[in-house]
């Protein structure tokens, strides 16, 4: 039997504390299917226009555009959307965001007149627009935001719904503000992957372990219009985590 460690008076508390917020995403595939195939996710822009010189992941066979397109015709349309998606994954897996800062957003001052909520809302839609565009930045279809700073390969398991994981992360507001980090603390936390934050209880099954992903997290996949009240998360805020899955601890 694996031992679980106690969460601290932490943002995994709060996390955990969130599960009643959030919705959540559908239920993932079984662990011997892939969990990324639910989610829908967009190229940034600047890469939608130039698939034929895309960089795919050099951990995954090589296939470019013609040989993929050649690939999905005939399929059933939910069956291209799968293979498109594990493309675009793949993508992702093969861009290298190098020593870029986690963003390059300034929140603009608070209007006199503006309410905390009012505003957070106002600069998180700014931000997310804005971090779209940025080199290596993801979306997928619900709006969550993600960066694979370092990515595994094929052979890497990813964590099924409600499955236990073992992480490090870092958790930070627009203007910097560390809220809360497990590296700090010196160690890892450890939390069932589906009573957490909806960005976190998304992203988690697309990643495998041994991958580090920067998570841009909007208010409605966060803590919403309430915030942590008495906490450090405002209402409305847009969330940027780094989160690295280190491991599944019911498979070790």
């Amino acid at each position: 039997m694996h031992t679980r460690l106690a969460l601290t008076a932490s943002i995994a508390t709060l996390l955990l504390a969130a599960c009643g917020e959030s919705p959540a995403p559908d239920e993932r595939a079984p662990a011997d299917e892939s969990p990324a195939v639910q989610e829908g996710v967009a190229a940034p822009a600047s890469q939608q226009s130039r698939d034929d010189a895309i960089t795919l992941s050099p951990l995954e066979p090589e296939e470019d555009a013609e040989t993929f397109r050649a690939r999905v015709e005939g399929m059933s349309e939910e069956d291209q959307a799968a293979a498109t998606f594990q493309r675009e994954l793949r993508m992702a897996r093969g861009c290298e965001p190098g020593d870029a800062p986690l963003h390059r957003f300034e929140p603009r001052e608070r209007g006199e007149d503006e309410s905390s909520a009012d505003y957070n809302g106002a600069i998180a839609a700014e931000f997310l627009r804005s971090n779209a565009e940025q080199p290596c930045v993801y979306n997928t279809s619900s709006g969550l935001q993600f960066r694979i700073e370092r990515a595994a390969g094929p052979d890497n398991p990813s964590p099924v719904r409600g499955e236990y994981v073992r992480v490090h992360y870092a958790g930070q507001l627009l203007d910097g503000t560390e809220f809360d980090s497990s590296y700090a603390r010196g160690e890892p936390a450890q939390f069932p992957s589906d009573r957490l934050i909806a960005g976190w209880v998304e992203a988690l099954p697309l990643m495998r372990v041994g991958e580090k992903w920067t998570l841009y997290i909007a208010p409605e996949l966060g803590y919403g219009a309430r915030g942590t009240p008495g906490g450090p998360i405002p209402p409305n805020a847009a969330l940027v985590f780094q989160l690295e899955l280190l491991g599944l601890p019911d498979r070790e």
